[in-house]
């Protein structure tokens, strides 16, 4: 056994901590829908902003009642202590905060500064704080104006939002999002697959839970230095530029800040999960990973 928390962190370097951890994460959903979502939370949880780079990544799942959404965002509010709203009480409870009276109130956006911010039913939120989502999803901080008085206030959040609904979401919001889902109820097939599992965690069989493993991973590794060697650009730029031109999903109507600075964003929480370098295997991963999300969650659209 290692003996102390940073050896024990450093043998689970070597297993692939992608694949090592994200299995952890709300393992009791069934589905191999999950397999992806779970790595895609995994990643999204060991970002965090650099000195004038944004490099939060953020998740939607859209789908209807009763394909797990819900439990994905209660197992991150308990065991990871994320932030859970319920985006139809935003109104009332304040997300972006306003400027009642002669003071400015914050709201929960800036309450929640270095959180994981989870979002139920964003498709009810009101445009207003819809508005305030997307300004701190862009740069990390709002903006309130009262009068002569403008005040900001940080909000480096990290989403994992839920919806029934796309059509009631404003699309620049949903440009943001690096890894929306499609989530969707598993079939009959799958479901009957996933019985023996099921009575499993009924019984409490196999019942470790392994939560704080991965939150103490995360908040290990996310302090790690990453960086692209200047050798290595070239391959690097000439990866994403191959993609960019050969790939046959639909990415015209695409921003560049969802395209390919998400590459990016990704590629680089790959090497931050391995504290390592950046290199033409996280840009490749990070490719093969936003292709598939982009060709499934558009052909659903």
């Amino acid at each position: 056994m290692p003996e102390s928390t940073e050896e024990y962190f450093q043998i689970i370097s070597k297993e692939n901590p992608l694949e090592f951890l994200s299995k952890h994460i709300c393992p009791y959903l069934v589905g191999t829908q999950w397999d992806i979502i779970r790595k895609s939370s995994l990643l999204m949880g060991v970002t965090n902003d650099r000195s004038n780079l944004r490099m939060r990544l953020h998740i939607l799942l859209c789908g209807g009642p009763g394909t797990g959404k819900s439990e994905f965002l209660n197992w991150w509010q308990q065991k990871m202590d994320g932030v859970l709203i319920n985006s139809e009480l935003t109104s009332k409870t304040g997300l972006v905060g306003d400027a009642r009276g002669k003071k400015i109130h914050p709201g929960l956006l800036a309450q929640s500064n270095g959180s994981v911010l989870l979002v139920d039913e964003l498709d009810k939120m009101s445009n207003n704080d819809q508005n305030g989502l997307l300004q701190t999803m862009e740069e990390g901080e709002y903006i309130i104006t009262k009068g002569k008085n403008r005040q900001s206030f940080k909000a480096e959040v990290r989403i994992i939002a839920t919806c029934n609904n796309l059509d009631k979401i404003q699309k620049p919001l949903l440009d943001r999002f690096d890894f929306p889902f499609n989530v969707s109820k598993i079939s009959r097939i799958q479901r009957a697959e996933y019985v023996s599992d099921i009575i499993d965690s009924f019984m409490g069989k196999n019942a470790k839970d392994y939560s704080l493993v991965v939150k103490a991973y995360l908040n290990w590794a996310k302090n790690a230095k990453t960086w692209i060697d200047p050798t290595d650009e070239p391959s690097i730029k000439k990866t994403i530029k191959n993609y960019i031109l050969e790939t046959d999903a639909n990415i015209e109507g695409i921003s560049y800040r969802s395209l390919e600075f998400s590459i990016l964003r990704i590629a680089y929480a790959l090497a931050l999960l391995e504290r390592s370098k950046i290199t033409e295997q996280h840009i490749q991963y990070a490719i093969e990973l936003k292709d598939m999300v982009l060709k499934e969650f558009i052909g659903c659209i």
